[in-house]
């Protein structure tokens, strides 16, 4: 299983937030035990972690963008997935990294096969940007008749709860064909251990890095 070290970026800084609320997000330097930074740049050098998830608020929102910190990241030494509010494929193509395509910006009736992770984005409920799809379970069936590099369900109500939703992800592997990730609330090692043994591909993390409550050389080996 990869563990990925999550970072939100917001007008060049990297935030945290909780439960999604992103007007209320604040920056991470003033939040966190692990880095007194809020750069993204620094913060990668300080805690040298393997794999990479970055979501580009900004660009998601339509709010701007922060290409140039993204670009520096894919620069250096590390396994990059990215979220940038892709809209259509021609954004998530001939990219150094993987994109992630979310169903909060994205229309999934536009979708084609292709190197990329699609992300089920849950905020107490489906957030489908196509309006097609009546529940998570629809949107799993639809993508397995797809080739992707794996789909991620991200319950962004659970993110910084330290409260992780083991029951969502369970249905995730039961039908889906694809490598599932998943992220939002996982608070402890029990909790990597336990996402492991259910058979998740990927894990993400951050709120646990900065609270402590994860060491950071769990992200340094980036695998479980």
């Amino acid at each position: 299983m990869d563990i990925y070290f999550v970072m939100d970026i917001k007008n060049g800084r990297a935030v945290a937030g909780k439960a999604g609320r992103r007007d209320e997000y604040v920056e991470v330097g003033k939040v966190s035990r692990a880095v007194n930074t809020s750069d993204p740049l620094e913060i990668l050098e300080i805690l040298r972690p393997r794999n990479v998830y970055v979501a580009d608020l900004d660009r998601i929102e339509s709010k701007g963008d922060n290409s140039d910190i993204i670009s520096g990241i894919s620069d250096m030494s590390v396994k990059l997935i990215a979220d940038l509010g892709y809209r259509t494929l021609d954004e998530a193509r001939d990219l150094p990294f993987t994109p992630v395509i979310g169903t909060e910006t994205f229309d999934l009736m536009e979708l084609e096969d292709g190197n990329y992770i699609v992300s089920i984005d849950i905020k107490s409920r489906l957030l489908d940007r196509s309006g097609k799809f009546r529940n998570v379970e629809e949107v799993l069936e639809y993508l397995n008749s797809f080739r992707l590099s794996g789909v991620l369900v991200l319950p962004i109500h659970s993110v910084g709860t330290m409260k992780f939703d083991f029951s969502v992800v369970e249905e995730a592997l039961r039908i889906s064909d694809h490598d599932v990730l998943t992220g939002g609330g996982i608070s402890s090692y029990e909790d990597l251990e336990i996402a492991r043994d259910m058979g998740i591909s990927g894990v993400l993390l951050a709120t646990a890095i900065h609270r402590g409550t994860i060491d950071v050389e769990v992200l340094r080996v980036g695998k479980l």
